[in-house]
């Protein structure tokens, strides 16, 4: 409900915003030199490498146009969309501004503080995927363009210890999948190192995939507006898979007093086979392994019967810049014309290098390590949603502490579907 009212309110009044029109000339258009100046609000305030290359290249379109400069305001991340919201209101915005996808992007869209990037949506064709694109879709129009993705559920596996067991490939369905588990747990190896203490991995790395592959992409909303039920047959399937690997050994017996971290270094150490955890994984492993081609990285399995896309995978599309509707038809095109220079080979080559999972198809050269590759290839088959950026606050509860139990034997898949159906009914 929280999630719900943040929203209504945002389209209130982002629907009034609209309303007002307008622009303030004095503050918007070109500076003294005739240049079109376009103000940028970030929040590019922390020295990270994709903030410092994202500088980079603005500086560098700014030596390059002399006819539009771009000029960044950056605001610290915890105030930044306080400030949106609040500069919304009062008809205030920038005339290019950093947005996230979803629920946080619709009310800017359906208010019509943003413009629609429809007219050069093709500047992309062939090189992001539109399963990713729609990420920042709102009726069928585009109003970003994401710089980078974040995946959730990946799972990285020991060579060596997969080879032991008899598998020079990683399995590719889940009935495979649970001959290699059986293979690993009788040769004594753990499987899978999971750290659950923090509650949040079973639902965001695990199901938000496995459930996906078992009820389609449409399920969760179609589930929270009461077209489905958390009963449904193919979630309860998919919830049985945490309670049918739990059952077959497949992780670690401390699984819900390790932190994700604490996992991670139990794989990283070659105590287990496998570790299944998201795209921000990628970094940690390469640096502390010994041998980096020891480690692969494969997709979740496909599971026979389920209804969803078996290419798909959990993940988010990162951060865009959505341009002001209040802007002259000029200002328009120069905005554009940045668009396309920043979201381009440059951008994407560069997040690369720092190991952050990109939208785009591009060449890598041999520099880049062949886990991050085959990673990056992974977000072709488009993103399935992730649950705890999708669910309401109470049903992310119900579901993360339902997980647990399972694991501990406490609840059932079918008591866990129940209470989540129970819990959306009540809204």
């Amino acid at each position: 409900m929280k999630k719900l009212g943040f929203i209504l309110l945002a389209a209130v009044m982002l629907l009034a915003l609209a309303a007002c029109g307008g622009k303030d000339e004095e503050s918007k258009g070109s500076s003294k030199d005739g240049a079109i100046e376009l103000n940028l609000w970030t929040d590019w305030t922390e020295d990270r490498p994709e903030n410092t290359l994202s500088k980079d290249i603005i500086a560098k379109f700014n030596e390059e146009h002399e006819d539009i400069q771009v000029k960044i305001e950056e605001i610290p991340h915890d105030q930044y969309e306080t400030k949106l919201r609040t500069q919304a209101a009062g008809n205030q915005l920038p005339d290019l501004m950093r947005v996230w996808p979803g629920a946080r992007t619709a009310p800017l869209a359906e208010g019509g503080a943003i413009l629609p990037l429809n007219p050069i949506i093709d500047n992309w064709e062939g090189v992001i995927p539109d399963s990713i694109l729609q990420d920042y879709a709102v009726d069928g129009n585009y109003y970003a363009i994401p710089g980078n993705v974040s995946i959730t559920s990946l799972i990285y596996y020991n060579k060596e210890m997969l080879k032991e067991v008899g598998y020079d490939e990683f399995p590719a369905t889940y009935a495979e999948f649970k001959e290699l588990v059986k293979a690993l747990d009788e040769k004594g190896i753990t499987p899978i190192a999971l750290g659950n203490k923090a509650i949040w991995p079973l639902q965001s790395v695990y199901i938000s995939t496995i459930g996906d592959r078992f009820t389609g992409s449409d399920f969760l909303n179609k589930a929270l507006s009461g077209e489905a039920s958390f009963e449904d047959p193919q979630f309860v399937s998919a919830l049985s898979v945490i309670d049918e690997l739990t059952k077959m050994n497949a992780f670690n017996e401390d699984m819900n007093t390790l932190d994700e971290a604490q996992s991670r270094n139990e794989f990283i150490k070659g105590t287990s086979a496998m570790h299944f955890a998201g795209s921000w994984a990628i970094g940690p492993i390469l640096d502390s392994v010994e041998n980096a081609d020891n480690i692969g990285v494969a997709p979740f399995p496909s599971f026979e019967g389920g209804n969803g896309d078996q290419a798909k995978i959990a993940g988010v599309a990162g951060g865009g810049i959505a341009v002001s509707s209040q802007l002259s038809e000029e200002e328009q095109e120069a905005a554009f014309t940045f668009l396309k220079y920043y979201y381009d080979e440059e951008l994407y080559q560069g997040l690369i290098k720092a190991n952050i999972i990109v939208p785009a198809d591009v060449e890598m050269d041999d520099s880049i390590p062949q886990i991050f590759q085959d990673a990056n290839s992974y977000v072709k088959g488009g993103l399935a949603p992730v649950y705890d950026a999708t669910l309401t606050p109470e049903l992310t509860d119900i579901i993360n502490n339902g997980l647990q139990s399972i694991t501990l034997g406490d609840k059932t898949p079918e008591q866990l579907a129940k209470e989540m159906q129970k819990e959306a009914e009540s809204k």
